[in-house]
């Protein structure tokens, strides 16, 4: 056998819809915006394998490279400001991590056992091996066991604070309406910051693509440039003010998806309190739950990014624990 590194699909998905009671609801569910294996996703913790500074990038990516074909494990580059974190491994339980650790630390003097962060990732490397393609020519050269081959996409890390030098339109004192559910006490931090950067994108679109998507203008993926384009053209739209009602009917239904493991709009006990839904799994960042919504990448229809971008008045948002993906938000519209 040969040996052949792949990038995972930059997105999983899946696409639910519906029409109810003759009202034309319409509801969608994304799977994972920033393309970690599904193992990732349920890892818990992780082999930390060295920490340096970006000045050392190519030589820490090398080393990832090795590793992963060494030990056949996927390693993850994690980026902190100026900081480049090398980590290894997928364990859904310490003991587990442990068990490889023991078996690793011979080699790795500094590594150490930590916590994941998905959310931090910069880049993965993933090792699979492949059978070589069987020749019909009797003469045909036997393959070389170490070829190999590598292919490799950054993943953007995005912060979910406002970068430093925000231009002086966010600092208008309009701006802090974006942020409606700052005093609701029921909602978690990360919850209100779902508000704060949706809004933000429907007050000043143009403005929201040139501060956060920037990246994404000159993209050859057409889910990543139609969205920038699309910015730069909507028009400003009202403001999403919370709702209890609809933040109970969210988060029954994100509740009750996480202890099963579901994906999908169906529900069992929960009432249907909305005009449209989204469902995101695997992300904890607030901006990048909005962003991935926003880019709906694999959704022909767009309908995550329709729904967003819909003139709808109130939301309800609720992050809850996943049993299979660790995290998911739903947010009901109205």
């Amino acid at each position: 056998m040969r040996c052949k590194f792949i990038y995972i699909s930059l997105f999983f998905y899946l696409v639910f819809s519906f029409e109810s009671g003759g009202q034309g609801l319409n509801s969608y569910s994304n799977l994972v915006s920033i393309g970690l294996p599904k193992e990732a996703l349920r890892s818990k913790y992780r082999i930390r394998l060295s920490e340096t500074t970006t000045s050392h990038l190519e030589a820490t990516q090398k080393l990832a490279k090795e590793f992963t074909a060494k030990y056949r494990m996927t390693t993850y580059l994690i980026r902190k400001n100026e900081t480049i974190l090398l980590d290894a491994g997928d364990f859904s339980e310490k003991k587990y991590a442990r068990q490889r650790f023991d078996f690793l630390r011979k080699n790795y003097k500094k590594a150490r056992i930590v916590k994941s962060e998905n959310d931090s990732v910069s880049e993965f490397y993933v090792y699979e091996k492949k059978r070589p393609a069987q020749s019909k020519t009797p003469n045909t050269l036997p393959v070389n066991k170490t070829d190999s081959k590598i292919e490799i996409k950054t993943i953007e890390v995005k912060t979910t604070d406002p970068p430093a030098d925000r231009s002086a339109s966010w600092n208008d004192p309009k701006y802090d309406e974006a942020n409606a559910a700052k005093n609701e006490n029921y909602l978690t931090e990360d919850e209100k910051k779902v508000y704060y950067y949706l809004n933000l994108v429907r007050m000043n679109p143009r403005l929201f693509a040139d501060t956060y998507l920037g990246h994404l203008r000159n993209s050859s993926n057409q889910y990543e440039s139609t969205l920038y384009s699309e910015l730069q053209k909507l028009n400003p739209l009202p403001v999403l003010k919370p709702n209890r009602k609809l933040y109970e009917s969210a988060k029954c239904h994100a509740i009750e998806s996480g202890e099963s493991g579901y994906l999908g709009h169906t529900r069992k006990k929960c009432t249907k309190y909305f005009m449209g839904e989204c469902c995101q799994y695997g992300i904890t960042n607030p901006l990048n739950i909005i962003i991935s919504l926003l880019i709906d990448e694999g959704i022909p229809s767009l309908g995550h990014r329709k729904i967003c971008l819909n003139p709808y008045t109130e939301l309800g948002v609720s992050i809850q624990p996943h049993k299979t993906y660790r995290v998911n938000t739903v947010m009901d519209f109205h």
